[in-house]
């Protein structure tokens, strides 16, 4: 029963076939997911990535679906998980009326579901406005902002809070590295993979789906999925079964 990660980052298993942009680990292929899945058709019974799709445009979006279809074989699950817009939007209606009103703990939590709403769709930079707000110390809604983000937010604040940030940026995600900040000045596509083109809720993303040709199309829990299991694999739940990244939706489709 073969398994496919697509764009795994540092969160993968080898149980699965592990893909990203540069290899982040032993076994794991670099692969522009850009330029199409190199495997051939009908190749895995599931297909899974995690804050992948909102890095596409809304037209290469179906592109890189359609790919993902491809590959699966008949009966075939996707699981696809991004961040949570219908999430993101009630929050942020929540705590602006909330801030109009004077509450200062929700003007304090307001400025960060702004971060979080936009910076990923602006940034001029690597890490944007989020690692600036992650640099403070004490951050500002700092159990708001775990409470989003989940462990990878634990992670990157463990990493820039130790005497020896300067020395492992490399293991934060969203700590930019000299490479990056060079391809930010040259326009490489290392920067633009942080960037969000489009963001999905369960009816946009259900459609997309849909229009695939993806079938029995569910929203699911972090540990909840129909891939044989999976919560045995840690993608997107932590060893403590705390969800990984609380700010997504999660949901799966049939071949």
């Amino acid at each position: 029963m073969r398994l496919l990660n697509l764009g795994c980052g540092h969160r993968y298993h080898p149980s699965w076939v592990n893909v990203d942009y540069r290899s982040t680990g032993p076994g794991v292929i670099a692969q522009d997911l850009t330029r199409g899945i190199p495997f051939g058709d009908d190749s895995f019974y599931a297909v899974y990535h995690s804050h992948v799709l909102e890095h596409f445009s809304k037209a290469s979006a179906a592109d890189f679906v359609q790919e993902c279809y491809r590959v699966l074989r008949p009966g075939g699950i996707l699981r696809a998980v991004v961040p949570d817009l219908q999430q993101i939007a009630r929050l942020y209606l929540e705590l602006m009326e909330k801030s109009l009103g004077g509450d200062r703990e929700a003007q304090v939590c307001y400025d960060w579901i702004m971060l979080e709403m936009l910076d990923q769709m602006v940034r001029e930079q690597p890490g944007g406005e989020m690692l600036e707000y992650w640099k403070q110390n004490p951050m500002p809604a700092e159990s708001f902002v775990i409470e989003r983000v989940g462990s990878e937010a634990l992670n990157a604040l463990a990493v820039l809070r130790s005497e020896a940030a300067a020395r492992t940026r490399k293991s934060a995600d969203l700590v930019p590295r000299r490479e990056d900040r060079d391809a930010a000045r040259k326009g490489d596509p290392r920067l633009s993979a942080q960037l969000h083109r489009w963001m999905y809720d369960r009816y946009s993303l259900g459609r997309l789906l849909q229009r695939i040709g993806f079938q029995d199309i569910r929203v699911c829990r972090a540990d909840e999925s129909r891939i044989p299991c999976f919560n045995e694999y840690l993608l997107d739940i932590d060893e403590d079964g705390s969800v990984r990244k609380p700010d997504s939706l999660f949901m799966e489709g049939q071949k």
